[in-house]
C-alpha cells in the first residue's frame, strides 16, 4: 500500500499542551504527551458484553 506522505491528516487536540496534532500521531511533538492506544480488548469489549449477557439469560429462556 502505497502512504502520500504529503497528505494532510485529521488532527486533535493534545490535552498536556492543547496543540492540534495529526490523528496519525501518537504523541505530541511539543510535551511528549502519549495518546492512549486502544487495545484488542477494547475493540473486541462489544462481543465480550453480549456473549456474557447471553450466557446468563441463557438458563431464564430453557424455563420458558
Amino acid at each position: 500500500m502505497h502512504i502520500d506522505p504529503h497528505r494532510s491528516f485529521p488532527t486533535r487536540e493534545c490535552p498536556g499542551c492543547g496543540m492540534n496534532v495529526p490523528a496519525n500521531e501518537n504523541r505530541c511533538p511539543v510535551c511528549l504527551y502519549e495518546f492512549p492506544v486502544r487495545g484488542s480488548l477494547h475493540r473486541n469489549l462489544w462481543w465480550i458484553a453480549l456473549a456474557v449477557i447471553l450466557l446468563l439469560l441463557l438458563p431464564l429462556l430453557r424455563l420458558l
